[in-house]
C-alpha cells in the first residue's frame, strides 16, 4: 500500500457552504439576503481516510456583525465527527454579511455544509 501525501489527500476534497432562509423559530429569520463571506470548514482527517461525506443542514443565530453566536444542527450528515466539524467550523471560522438587515438580531439563517472526498470514491 502506498503511503498518502498530504497533497494529493487535500487536492481531492471539496467542502462548500450555502446559506438557505428558513421561517422564523425564536429569534427573526434572515430573509434579508444574508449570506456566507468567510466560510473556512475543518474536514476531519479521520472522516476523509474513512470516506465519509455528507451534507449538515445547520441553524445559525447571528449578531448584528454576522458572527455566529450559536448553531444548531438541523439535519445531521449521517457522521458524528462531520456534524461536529461543521459546527464548530461556523461558530468559530465563519462570518456572515448582514449589512442588507435592518431588523432586529439575534437573527436565525440556516446553512448547508457538504462534505465531499471525490479522491476516496
Amino acid at each position: 500500500m502506498n503511503p498518502i501525501s498530504p497533497s494529493l489527500l487535500s487536492s481531492g476534497l471539496a467542502i462548500l457552504a450555502a446559506t438557505i432562509a428558513i421561517p422564523a423559530t425564536t429569534a427573526y429569520s434572515a430573509s434579508c439576503g444574508m449570506r456566507v463571506v468567510l466560510s473556512d470548514t475543518d474536514f476531519p482527517m479521520r472522516s476523509q481516510l474513512r470516506g465519509q461525506k455528507g451534507t449538515v443542514l445547520i441553524n445559525v443565530t447571528l449578531d448584528a456583525d454576522g458572527h455566529a453566536t450559536g448553531a444548531e444542527v438541523q439535519r445531521s450528515s449521517g457522521h458524528l465527527l462531520l456534524d461536529l466539524a461543521a459546527t464548530r467550523s461556523v461558530l468559530n471560522k465563519w462570518q456572515f454579511d448582514v449589512s442588507h438587515c435592518a431588523h432586529t438580531f439575534p437573527a436565525t439563517h440556516q446553512v448547508a455544509v457538504e462534505f465531499r472526498n471525490d479522491e476516496y470514491e
